[in-house]
């Protein structure tokens, strides 16, 4: 480093002292060099003390004078930046000038305070200064930018010579701009600033100007850019430079519009743009120009894609945002009319729907240049062809005119004469209204709310919006809350009432039973008028106690709103006294109002949740058992229940008041089971014993009610009884009193039920208590860690034996008992899986499952019977009439459904206990119960078909709901065996059973239901099929291969299964059979039958699978052909061999080498094919067709027999 640079600095003295100024322009520059930092990586600043000595010297000063000659000669000998001086320092020769202090002092030269820069001196330093800035830009960036502020100046203040300055300063801004991150907008200032330099460029020298273009077309797709609206002029002015940089640009904009997915503001932006420098003349006004915009019409209404479509418009929009510019009316004008119309009548609906969109973006569509007289059928036109869009096929394209209808008459009401206003909007409220498409008739509420702001259509709507009543019980939620926000936009107009639009029942109806959206929304449009809170809270009160004695269950959904939609705290609280207080007078009131007084107010303490001091204030209300005198009050058990809910938040120290009526909902089991309400009373009582400590008096309560009717029944039924009675400790009421054994028929088995409905009932709610206890994990653990869960587990043994075996006696069947005890063999047997994950076979889930398993194929073994005949039910005159009625209710449709839902909830448990290794491996058994439930199921209800009409209707239905779900556990269960299966251990049979069982559901549904409840089969057995098909290939593709015999799967002498014959028949059906390309559309038609989805979906799985699957499942259905020989069904022959061969195989003789099975099994039935016709054993020449047709399907698979 030079001397100077340790120097220390001098004091500093006045300005004009002779001492304190260097003697020369070289001195000042040296004093400069050891003052402005070598090296730095923030912006380049002068020095405070050079600053001060520079400025304050006077203009004719004789250093200032010479400075600018002295500063050229520093540039032009300086190397470009002090890194490069630094590197030399080392040699003896004098160190040169940095360029880094002549910037500065020629910085301190152009901002003079006092006195202007003489330009004529300085401009030579400025462009010695600027032939280096590119090379500054990346040697010595911070020098860079103070150079680049002195060009700014200079161009600026207009300085003679100022054009040599811009060739490299325009580039480094634009580059800076580019890579300036967040900061980029001061940047875009300064760019924007020397625009006017754009244009003294030459853009035709392309090996000058080939890097600065190529920085000028990536602005276009920058972000920065197009974000600042000083970038995105500074974008529209380059598009006028240049033809080629103009056509080069547009194209890029052309392209990221044409992006999937482009975001709406960069397509805004780019709008803005072209419309700026359509504007300012230049190329974009020209035929690049032209054409840019005409492939934008193009695009809007031909892009396949509608995001490319809507980002065109927007493009073009920004156009027509600025009609009223002279040119832009006409301009849109001739891009658009000779392919809009056009384009609105052809038959792709996709640009139909494009054409609309721009069609609503350019109304109206007219000729600047002619008169109205010729425009007016132009006008015409359009709401010609809009009325026609109205009833278009495609939906979408009815929604888009139902709004741009609305959009048009809202802006153009003046101008659209009054036949066609009177005409759109009938055909709107008449029509588009009950249109089957839900987003068609969401676009009718949506543009009438949108037209509502034009107040000269007020007068028309008031006659035609009552039409729209119905709506607000439209099916679909989002059109009755387009429905709620049309009345919401009615009321805040004076001239409309929006209770003669929907009458207030009607609105009291959504609110009480409608979607909690809805209901909030008719709250906030109820609120002014029966909560205002303009008016004092007690006339607000009375007014809300009117609604909801009017309507209580609407009443009460309105307050649980009401803080939502901005009633003050204060009212809110006045109002729960009130309504409290009204509750408990019973002045006037009936159970309904008294019950929906209470539920309104524990709705308004549930919105106060959050609002401590108003709790705090209710606590005091509700003190001295006062929430324990509404609990009496009230009639409802969902009254009960809500204020059992609130108990914690209004009495926190003080539960122990409600003991008594806890216990009492919990002993009150009779109901509780199949009543929603009860069930929701239960509940809150369970959690606030649970709060209070009385969970074991729970716990006791609940076992002893169930120890006691299990008691009971096994004495009625001669059971072995549950463990002995729990030890209480507290008792309540009166013991149950057990019937005598004398008066009920004592066996084991199969018996007539002599248990009363009350007695069942009672057994049911208490199961259905301990089952919610057992899911509750914070009473889960304490009730299994009692004592009272193995008497509940045994009592509720004893009564879930009792429903299954005496299903079919009753009328209506609960799970609750079976699901109770299921559950709680499911969490007994969970600390009994042992490390490696398997479970004893004394857990108690195998225990509970073998019992259920012993219990329910008693019915699986019994004979579905008929009602019995009138004869028979005439029988002795000692029989009972109990025992008439149960002889005669004896496997009927609703027995038949309650043995199918007890089966299904045993599968389930299978399946479920089987997938967390909660059972042993007995595979056999649950595979075995599987096949025999399945085939009991289609059986029964075949037999109830075939011989009565009573099995219908909803009955029907619910059969076919719980064999559907039934499946879906045997298929899992398949599949939880075949995946747990190994080369050791093979599957056993039972698979290969069980899913020739399931499959038979296809063929059996159909043939007594009908096809509409079978095809619900067939879609839950598509995600099953591979499972099921590898159940019937089992045996072949697991296990020792020994066992891949073509006889391991044999059917039986007369059984074939059902889905085979289906396939069959399905094949003789067919009109193509074996054409590929239409498979997988036949497997999706509406109009086939199930058993044909069946098989062409298994063709389909099959042909994507394996070839080993494929050989597995053709030698398994060649096997059946012998059978059928000997039946002489040589219909079935043939459609096994045409599936097989021409839907399976087909023309790919590729893979024949790797099916043996199926070459092997084709050719052996060849020759029992042959033999038959050779010994003429067929008769009929259909038969022998038949079995020739089967003959040539064989040989044109394998050719050499």
């Amino acid at each position: 480093m030079p001397p100077a640079r340790r120097r220390p600095r001098r004091s500093a003295t006045p300005a004009d002292a002779d001492d304190s100024v260097p003697s020369s322009a070289a001195d000042l520059l040296a004093l400069a060099a050891t003052l402005v930092p070598a090296a730095a990586t923030t912006a380049l600043k002068p020095p405070p003390q050079l600053k001060q000595l520079v400025h304050s010297l006077r203009a004719s000063h004789p250093l200032l004078l010479s400075l600018p000659q002295a500063l050229a000669l520093a540039l032009a000998l300086a190397p470009p930046s002090d890194t490069d001086n630094a590197s030399a320092s080392g040699s003896d020769a004098p160190s040169p000038p940095t360029p880094r202090a002549a910037a500065v002092l020629l910085h301190l030269l152009l901002t003079h305070p006092s006195h202007p820069p003489r330009w004529d001196d300085l401009i030579r330093p400025l462009e010695l200064l600027h032939s280096r800035l590119a090379l500054l830009a990346t040697a010595d960036p911070p020098l860079a930018g103070l150079a680049a502020a002195c060009f700014e100046l200079a161009w600026r203040a207009d300085a003679p010579g100022r054009e040599a300055l811009v060739a490299q300063t325009l580039p480094y801004l634009v580059a800076l701009a580019l890579t300036s991150g967040s900061s980029a907008r001061p940047v875009l200032r300064r760019l924007f600033a020397l625009r006017d330099a754009l244009a003294l460029l030459d853009y035709d020298d392309d090996q000058s100007i080939y890097d600065f273009k190529m920085l000028l077309l990536r602005c276009f797709v920058s972000p920065l850019f197009l974000k600042a609206e000083e970038g995105r002029k500074f974008l529209a002015l380059v598009l006028g430079v240049s033809e080629g940089i103009a056509r080069e640009g547009l194209e890029l904009i052309r392209a990221q519009v044409g992006i999937t997915g482009a975001k709406r503001a960069a397509v805004v932006a780019y709008g803005e743009v072209v419309f700026r420098a359509w504007k300012d003349g230049g190329w974009v006004r020209a035929e690049v120009g032209e054409a840019f915009l005409q492939g934008m019409v193009e695009g809007a209404v031909h892009a396949g894609s509608k995001e490319v479509a809507k980002a065109a418009r927007k493009i073009l929009w920004v156009f027509v945002e600025h009609r009223a510019v002279a040119g832009v009316e006409k301009l849109v004008f001739r891009l658009a009319e000779p392919v809009l119309f056009r384009s609105l009548q052809v038959a792709n609906s996709n640009v139909r729907h494009n054409a609309l969109h721009l069609l609503l973006d350019l109304f109206p569509l007219e000729d600047p240049d002619v008169t109205k007289d010729v425009n007016d059928p132009l006008i015409e036109k359009q709401f010609f062809l809009i009325d026609k869009l109205l009833m278009d096929d495609c939906s979408e394209i009815r929604t888009v005119a139902v709004e741009g209808i609305c959009r048009i008459l809202n802006q153009y009401w003046e101008i659209v004469p009054a036949p066609t206003i009177s005409k759109f909007l009938s055909k709107i409220v008449d029509d588009m209204s009950k249109d089957s498409c839900n987003e068609v008739r969401l676009s009718t509420l949506n543009g009438l709310v949108y037209l509502l702001d034009n107040p000269q259509s007020h007068e028309i709507l008031k006659v035609l919006l009552p039409k729209l009543s119905n709506m607000i019980s439209d099916t679909a939620l989002s059109v009755r809350a387009a429905a709620v926000d049309l009345l919401l936009a009615i009321r805040d107009l004076r001239s409309f009432q929006y209770n003669k639009v929907v009458g207030l029942g009607t609105l009291l109806s959504s609110l009480e039973n409608d979607h909690p959206r809805i209901a909030q929304k008719i709250t906030k449009l109820l609120i002014p008028s029966y909560f205002p809170s303009k008016l004092s809270p007690k006339e607000a009160c009375a007014r809300c106690i009117a609604l909801i004695k009017r309507s209580p269950t609407a009443g009460a959904r309105f307050c649980e709103f009401a803080l939502s939609e901005g009633s003050p705290p204060r009212s809110i609280i006045e109002l729960v006294k009130f309504s409290i207080t009204l509750a408990l007078s019973r002045t006037g009131l009936n159970s309904d109002q008294i019950d929906g007084l209470v539920i309104a107010s524990v709705n308004l303490i549930k919105s106060l949740a959050e609002e401590r001091s108003s709790l705090t204030a209710l606590q005091e209300f509700f003190a001295n058992a006062k929430l324990r005198l509404v609990l009496q009050t009230v009639v409802s058990e969902g009254a009960r229940a809500a204020l059992l809910s609130i108990a914690p938040a209004v009495l926190p120290d003080d539960l122990s008041v409600l003991h008594e009526e806890c216990m009492d909902i919990v002993l009150n089991a009779a109901r509780i089971s199949k009543q929603e309400e009860c069930q929701e009373a239960a509940l809150a009582a369970h959690k606030l014993i649970v709060l209070s400590g009385w969970s074991d008096e729970l716990f006791e309560a609940l076992t002893n009610i169930l120890q006691s009717k299990a008691s009971a029944f096994a004495e009625i039924y001669g059971l072995e009884p549950p463990c002995p009675i729990a030890s209480s400790r507290r008792k309540r009421g009166k013991s149950l009193k057990k019937i005598p054994a004398r008066d009920h028929v004592v066996g084991k088995g199969l018996c007539k039920s002599k248990v009363g409905s009350e007695e069942l009932a009672v057994a049911a709610g208490a199961a259905w208590q301990i089952n919610e206890i057992v899911k509750a994990e914070d009473l889960r653990d304490a009730f299994l860690q009692s004592s009272y869960s193995e008497i509940a587990f045994s009592s509720l043994k004893v009564v879930s034996q009792v429903y299954v075996e005496q299903c079919l006696y009753l009328d209506s069947l609960d799970l609750a008992p079976v699901l109770a005890y299921l559950s709680l063999s499911t969490y007994n047997a969970l600390p009994d899986v042992d490390q490696t994950g398997n479970c004893s076979e004394s857990s108690t889930a195998n225990q509970s499952l073998d019992h259920l398993l012993n219990c329910f194929s008693k019915l699986l073994n019994a004979p579905v019977k008929n009602p019995p005949s009138k004869s028979n039910q005439n029988g002795k005159a000692s029989r009972s009439k109990d025992q008439q009625k149960g002889a005669s209710e004896g496997n009927t449709v609703k027995g038949t459904v309650n043995a199918i839902m007890l089966g299904t909830s045993i599968l389930k448990f299978i399946a479920d206990t089987t997938n967390l290794k909660l059972v042993n491996d007995d595979k056999i058994r649950c595979l075995k119960f599987a096949s025999s439930y399945t085939k009991y199921a289609v059986s029964s209800i075949k037999k109830h078909q075939e011989q009565s009409s009573s099995f219908k209707g909803d009955d029907l239905k619910d059969a076919l709901v719980l064999i559907r779900s039934s499946f879906t556990y045997a298929a899992k269960l398949l599949h939880l065996v075949l995946s747990s299966s190994t080369e050791e251990s093979s599957p056993p049979e039972e698979a290969f059973f069980l899913a020739n069982d399931l499959l038979d559901l296809v063929p059996s549904v159909e043939s007594f239901a009908g096809s509409r409840f079978a095809l619900s089969i067939v879609s839950a057995l598509k995600q099953w099929l591979p499972v099921l098909i590898l159940g019937l290939v089992c045996r072949w593709l697991i296990g020792p291969q020994n066992e891949m015999a073509a006889n391991v799967f044999h059917f039986g002498d007369s059984c074939l299964p059902l889905w085979v014959a289906a396939v069959a028949k399905n094949e003789l059906d067919s009109k193509e059979p074996g054409q590929d390309e239409q498979s997988e559309q036949a497997a999706e038609g509406e109009d086939s039958s199930s058993s044909r989805k069946l098989a062409e979906m298994m063709a389909i799985l099959l042909k994507k699978g394996s070839p080993r699957i494929i050989d597995c499942v053709g030698g398994l259905l060649m096997s059946t052909l012998q059978l059928m020989l000997q039946r002489s069904e040589y219909d079935i022959v043939l459609g096994l061999t045409r599936f097989v061969c021409a839907r399976l195989l087909g023309s790919n003789t590729l893979a024949l080498e790797k099916l043996q099975i199926t070459c092997e099994s084709l050719r052996e039935n060849f020759f029992e094919i042959d033999k038959c016709v050779r010994v003429e054993l067929v008769d009929d020449d259909d038969s022998r067709q038949q079995l020739e047709s089967a003959k040539a399907l064989i040989r044109s698979v394998i050719t050499d027999v």
